[in-house]
């Protein structure tokens, strides 16, 4: 590729790794091994947060991983703010029910609804989807100082293959510090997660996005 990440496939991969903050777990994974017990709590008391990531980015083929890095906040049901500072400027926004993806170099926003960007995907998470019936969950031998959960799409269309949560005990309760996802097209991004704040209070209109002036404007499909 001509440059890291390529605008919307990058939006795209990391709009579907975003999934991961947002859906209540069903009661039965209480009794699960230790990972999903600390999902399930991070879940349940994680309302809103945000932070700071890097992303590393490898293929198959070998060669230096490629890393971004930037600040993200969310807020569920469905809220979000994704930004990649380095090492180009993007933004990928949800009030819940539209997403704006905003590509500063190329002055270019793409706009869809949130159903049809996040279908059957990791991204159904933030959504509020029944993790049961979207994933299949299991637990992973801890590893690294983190308790692992993996998640497998049922639905043969997703784009990942599956999704790693890493967590952590904490004095304040469970935090997730690193989400692994493999893609169908033999990517894996690794994304860590610093500076954490959970259940911040978000001003009003923090998850709101309007396009630049000028900025090209793109809906899929024809919307």
């Amino acid at each position: 590729m001509s440059r890291f990440p390529a605008p919307i496939s990058a939006a795209r991969r990391l709009l579907l790794g975003l999934a991961l903050f947002g859906a209540t777990l069903p009661l039965a994974v209480a009794a699960a091994p230790d990972g999903l017990t600390l999902l399930q709590q991070w879940l349940h008391d994680t309302h809103g947060a945000q932070a700071e990531f890097t992303q590393s980015v490898a293929t198959d083929r070998g060669g230096a991983p490629q890393v971004s890095s930037g600040r993200f906040s969310f807020e569920r049901p469905g809220r979000f703010r994704w930004v990649y500072l380095k090492p180009y400027r993007q933004d990928i926004v949800s009030d819940g029910s539209t997403i704006w993806t905003y590509d500063h170099d190329l002055d270019q926003v793409t706009i869809s609804t949130q159903t049809e960007a996040l279908g059957s995907t990791p991204a159904a998470l933030l959504a509020g989807a029944d993790v049961q019936r979207v994933f299949r969950l299991q637990a992973l031998p801890a590893q690294g100082g983190l308790q692992w959960v993996q998640a497998t799409p049922r639905s043969s269309d997703s784009s990942f293959v599956w999704v790693r949560l890493g967590l952590r005990e904490s004095a304040q309760g469970p935090q997730l510090e690193e989400m692994v996802l493999r893609d169908a097209f033999r990517r894996t991004s690794t994304i860590r997660f610093s500076a954490q704040h959970a259940n911040p209070a978000f001003p009003a209109g923090s998850f709101e996005f309007t396009p630049p002036p000028g900025a090209a404007v793109i809906r899929p499909g024809g919307a």
